[in-house]
C-alpha cells in the first residue's frame, strides 16, 4: 500500500465535516437491509461525536 491508498485521521475528520448527518440518520432509520442500517447508524454516531 502506498501513501495514495491511505486515509489519515485528518482526512476522515474532513469527510465527517462534509457529510450530511441528516442523510445518514435517514438511512440508518429507513434502510431495508439490517446490516447496512447498522453501518449507517455507526457512521452517524461516529460523525455526530466527531463534528
Amino acid at each position: 500500500m502506498n501513501m495514495k491508498d491511505t486515509i489519515t485521521i485528518n482526512d476522515f475528520f474532513e469527510i465527517a465535516k462534509e457529510t450530511d448527518l441528516k442523510d445518514l440518520l435517514d438511512k440508518s432509520l429507513h434502510e431495508p437491509d439490517p446490516e447496512k442500517r447498522k453501518v449507517y447508524d455507526a457512521l452517524y454516531t461516529y460523525f455526530l461525536e466527531a463534528v
